[in-house]
């Protein structure tokens, strides 16, 4: 008969060892890194490629904003799931993987279903998709869809826009999942090398969605690109299966373990969750945090669109082409700047290094736009913005969300950290809004790199080591934290 093992041991289920994240600092990281990896390339499919592609077959910048905001908002508002996650737990099979678990599955039954609602033919301003009369209604309720309840076909990119925005509802709640899990298994001193080399992963999960899905799509349509992310998608999920957060715990409902979190209460009040955070929010640090985490990622929502109208239109590159470039050269330069991110903040302080960041990405959008008079000039190459600009943000963002795991104190530390990632997310879709703006692509460039400085002056006033100094009072006092 099986025993269960005691903590700080690895146990055994049939003939099979049974790895556990919490002993194992190289598994941890590597599933983690997965994790962010699946995140990545649908991500980097919808934001770069499909945009690119759909101005290519002749929807103007401002039609684009239609896929970018819908696929953005469910990254929004995963600062509702954050409380669901905190309140309803299975602690025998881990306080964090059931969640992953069921968000992935989720992520690849919609896709997998959307070759069973119809074929995506050409995505041109012409092209649209047969969908049942009562599906027609989901499609209604996306803004500026245009499409009429009873409806028997929707237009191609309404059809894409819907799609995605379900698939990342569950992509939103497998990321606050696995932000929670990172919350509570990393140690403090491998949080900034882990933050960027999850980041990085993400960034190549982008690649692998930006450039491969553009290939996918040139060679074989959209329904076999959809169906090849689902499979991905499960394949990780077989990977999030096989392992345990804690020594033993359950793997499966039916296999033998039981609670070892010291976090064992399977239900807690969602009021008391919120309360928590709000007195986490109650200090200066916490509170200027929200709007830091809000305001640095205008500047990248306002790139989405407007770098894929300037280049397929003003530099005359193809679809393929530049989504080729933001999966290579793009990529490459995140991949640099997150890795570059978590060890600098780890090494010479998170809120320095996010200030650096900050005012590289706002430098580089700025003289960009004010090149422009060179644009079209045979001397000028628009290439160098792309690598620059995401080096830059992704540099920022891993120290940011280094220093958002630092101040996120109180037992709701994992709906505090989702409320800074949700406001980020907010931030992204507002920039996305100013693409709207009947400007010139040399003013938006402007506008943008010129939101970024706001936050780079907010970090200045955060004390992030007084929160510190009060989680360790209250541990010292007996408070709950």
């Amino acid at each position: 008969m099986a025993t269960v093992p005691r903590p700080g041991t690895d146990h055994r289920e049939g003939n099979g060892l049974i790895m556990n994240l919490k002993d194992h600092r190289g598994l941890r990281t590597a599933m983690l890194c997965l994790l962010y990896f699946a995140q990545g390339f649908p991500w980097g499919f919808v934001i770069y490629a499909l945009i690119a592609v759909f101005i290519e077959g002749g929807f103007t910048r401002v039609e684009t904003v239609l896929i970018s905001s819908v696929a953005i908002l469910p990254w929004s508002f995963k600062f509702l799931w954050a409380p669901l996650i905190d309140s309803i737990r299975w602690p025998a099979l881990g306080l964090r993987r059931p969640w992953i678990a069921i968000a992935q599955l989720g992520m690849a039954v919609t896709l997998l279903a959307t070759d069973q609602i119809g074929e995506i033919g050409p995505l041109t301003t012409e092209a649209t998709v047969e969908v049942s009369p009562w599906l027609s209604r989901f499609f209604s309720w996306i803004p500026d869809s245009e499409v009429v309840v009873g409806a028997t076909s929707v237009s191609a990119i309404v059809f894409v826009s819907g799609v995605f925005f379900l698939h990342n509802c569950f992509a939103s709640l497998q990321d606050v999942a696995t932000d929670a899990l990172a919350v509570d298994i990393l140690e403090e001193e491998e949080r900034g090398r882990v933050n960027g080399f999850m980041w990085a992963s993400k960034l190549f999960g982008t690649a692998v969605g930006t450039y491969g899905g553009a290939v996918m799509i040139e060679n074989y349509g959209m329904n076999a690109t959809i169906q090849v992310q689902a499979a991905m998608v499960l394949v990780i999920l077989a990977a999030v299966l096989m392992v345990t957060e804690r020594p033993g715990e359950k793997r499966f409902p039916w296999s033998r373990g039981k609670t070892v979190s010291r976090q064992t209460a399977a239900l807690r009040s969602p009021i008391i969750v919120m309360q928590e955070l709000f007195r986490a929010l109650t200090l200066w640090t916490t509170a200027i945090g929200v709007l830091v985490a809000m305001l640095y990622s205008v500047c990248q929502g306002v790139f989405i669109n407007l770098a894929a109208d300037t280049f397929v239109k003003v530099f005359d590159w193809s679809a393929i082409e530049y989504a080729k470039a933001q999966g290579s050269y793009g990529v490459c330069g995140e991949v640099i700047g997150a890795i570059a991110g978590g060890f600098f903040c780890d090494r010479f302080g998170r809120r320095k290094m996010a200030f650096i960041g900050g005012l590289i990405a706002s430098g580089s959008l700025i003289v960009f736009g004010l090149l422009h008079p060179y644009w079209l000039s045979d001397s000028f190459s628009p290439l160098w913005i792309i690598p620059l600009f995401k080096g830059a943000t992704a540099f920022q963002t891993v120290a940011l969300f280094s220093l958002f795991m630092k101040i996120s104190w109180t037992t709701a530390a994992a709906t505090q950290f989702t409320l800074y990632m949700s406001v980020s997310n907010f931030g992204m879709l507002l920039g996305t809004q100013l693409n709207k703006l009947e400007w010139q692509q040399w003013q938006l460039f402007v506008l943008g790199g010129t939101s970024a400085l706001i936050p780079i002056v907010l970090l200045l006033l955060m004390k992030p080591d007084f929160v510190v100094k009060k989680r360790l009072a209250d541990e010292k006092s007996g408070e709950p934290i």
